[in-house]
């Protein structure tokens, strides 16, 4: 009788143990049927169009950043993470922008909506970029600047050439009556360019081809004759 209770207390032992064994496992690995989830991660890198797409995700947007209009920030779990911080932003999230007048180029002027690029007539009839102020800015009054005189108004040798974006032109009438060559060639006018135009173009123009001598050579325009100038003053062909 004492051995068969032994045997007894010894099975029911054995089948409880087996049971709690059994009740102990749900049969999915220990996770108790709920979803892993893995920080946000899987937000992390997605595009702006990616991450709107899924419902788990947020996407960061950043308001006007430089003049600049919205921009993407970054993809974001908003069940465990904050927003990721926008450029200029909190330490180390990037560089605030600089003022509008501190902005050295027209491009990068341009490219901000809170800046206007100015600009003021020039001399060739066109204007020049003169700095970069706030968008609100009143008009800027451009200095006067005193532009250089038209060549063709230099009247004499002398003056024409003391401009260096001018060369003179000469003609010789061969009625002087000197020996030597080139001696007759006298001042005719003052021409625009540091350089004279040497070597021919199709003559479209019904002018007769200057006389020149000695250290004078034929100028041209760009379809017909110029007159005369001194050889150190043709532009390299």
């Amino acid at each position: 009788m004492r051995i068969e209770r032994i045997v007894l207390g010894f099975s029911l032992a054995f089948a409880m143990s087996a049971c709690g064994s059994i009740l102990q496992d749900p049969g999915d690995g220990g996770t108790d049927g709920a979803a892993g989830h893995d920080g946000g991660s899987a937000c992390h890198g997605l595009t702006e169009t990616a991450c709107r797409a899924r419902t788990d995700c947020a996407a960061s947007v950043c308001s006007a950043i430089c003049g600049g209009g919205p921009s993407y920030a970054g993809c974001y779990d908003p069940r465990t993470e904050i927003a990721p911080p926008c450029p200029g932003v909190g330490a180390g999230a990037g560089t605030a922008c600089l003022p509008c007048s501190a902005v050295t180029d027209e491009a990068s002027c341009t490219a901000r909506s809170d800046c206007r690029a100015n600009y003021c007539p020039n001399c060739n009839g066109g204007s020049a970029y003169t700095g970069c102020v706030d968008a609100s800015t009143p008009g800027t009054v451009c200095p006067a600047i005193a532009c250089p005189l038209p060549c063709d108004q230099a009247t004499t040798l002398d003056a024409c050439d003391a401009r260096p974006d001018c060369h003179p032109v000469f003609v010789d009438n061969r009625t002087c009556g000197c020996a030597s060559l080139g001696c007759c060639a006298k001042f005719s006018r003052c021409a625009a360019g540091a350089t004279a135009l040497c070597k021919a173009p199709p003559i479209a123009c019904d002018a007769l081809t200057p006389y020149c001598e000695g250290p004078y050579v034929v100028s041209y325009t760009n379809a017909c004759y110029e007159g005369c100038v001194r050889s150190s003053d043709c532009a390299l062909n």
